[in-house]
């Protein structure tokens, strides 16, 4: 069984819903267990792959996390928010539960690892190359792919694998107590950017970490411009060409009064980004079907609801 983790609100209800989609079209036997932070999502997510538990259940249970929610936001998370801090407050909160759910599955269900998945990842093809890169391993990151940031660090929290043995319960641990503890002696140098660039402790914590890029292709909108794309389907990063496991479309906006999307604005990017004929051709490509699994994923919420609603 393979078990994977993510959590959102109802926002991102059609994006969890997509990557349940991209998932079960190459993936068999897994879970998705899925945190929802507020009632709708955990509504309208009704399928047979997702398991779903309430944040609110969650808070009830541990005085710490419930603390957490009053935690002050990283510069990050005031950036993203135009300096909101009610909404930068939240947002770090959110932030801190990506760490915080993947520890409570690996605490309180019969699992023998976890990988965390950002709710708006869709994946391309089969998990097998990522379950052969970590064999080895306790714990599993990947790379920006794009010039260093001191700011959001080397690494991104896109996925994070986590095996349950001693070195992966250790490292997971920690990085969920250093989200729920501002305090804590990493704050200054690696809480620049919510949990993010605390990945780039956990080679100091355990030598059993494994550097996924090698083995896996992965696109997201700031490494758009740092790979090449061949006609055959395949991207070049770093003296490696690979296929495409999956692309982090964050900031993706859909249209879907006029059957249209934004790739990413917030990133740069309305539509497919400048480059090469091929380039062009293979963002669109990806970035076409996902919007078509959020559009499949939209009318069948706005169906539900009406149903409910007779």
């Amino acid at each position: 069984m393979n078990n994977f983790c993510t959590l959102a609100d109802n926002n991102f209800t059609e994006k969890v819903l997509a990557l349940n989609a991209s998932l079960k079209r190459h993936q068999s036997d897994y879970t998705l267990h899925l945190l929802c932070v507020d009632d709708q999502i955990f509504e309208k997510c009704n399928e047979p792959n997702i398991k779903k538990y309430k944040l609110a259940d969650l808070l009830e249970a541990d005085p710490v996390l419930r603390q957490a929610q009053s935690n002050p936001p990283s510069r990050e998370a005031l950036i993203n928010t135009a300096n909101n801090t009610g909404d930068a407050t939240r947002l770090q909160f959110m932030w801190a539960l990506a760490s915080y759910f993947t520890w409570w599955c690996m605490e309180n269900l019969p699992v023998d690892d976890v990988l965390y998945i950002d709710s708006d990842i869709y994946f391309f093809r089969d998990l097998s190359n990522l379950r052969r890169s970590v064999e080895e391993c306790s714990v599993g990151i990947v790379e920006h792919r794009c010039s260093y940031n001191p700011v959001n660090g080397k690494y991104n929290v896109g996925i994070v694998y986590f095996k349950n043995n001693f070195e992966g319960y250790k490292v997971l641990t920690w990085w969920k107590n250093c989200l729920l503890k501002p305090d804590n002696e990493y704050a200054k140098t690696h809480g620049t950017c919510g949990d993010q660039k605390y990945l780039e402790v956990f080679e100091e914590l355990t030598e059993e970490v494994k550097i996924l890029d090698s083995d896996i292709g992965h696109l997201a909108p700031w490494n758009f411009i740092f790979h090449e794309y061949t006609t055959d389907g395949k991207i070049r990063w770093s003296n490696y060409t690979q296929d495409l496991l999956y692309c982090h479309f964050s900031n993706f906006k859909p249209d879907y009064k006029n059957n249209s999307y934004q790739l990413a604005p917030r990133h740069g990017f309305v539509s497919a980004p400048m480059g090469t004929e091929v380039q062009r051709h293979f963002i669109k490509h990806i970035a076409d079907q996902y919007y078509n699994d959020l559009k499949e994923a939209h009318e069948k919420t706005k169906n539900s609801l009406r149903d409910d609603s007779i």
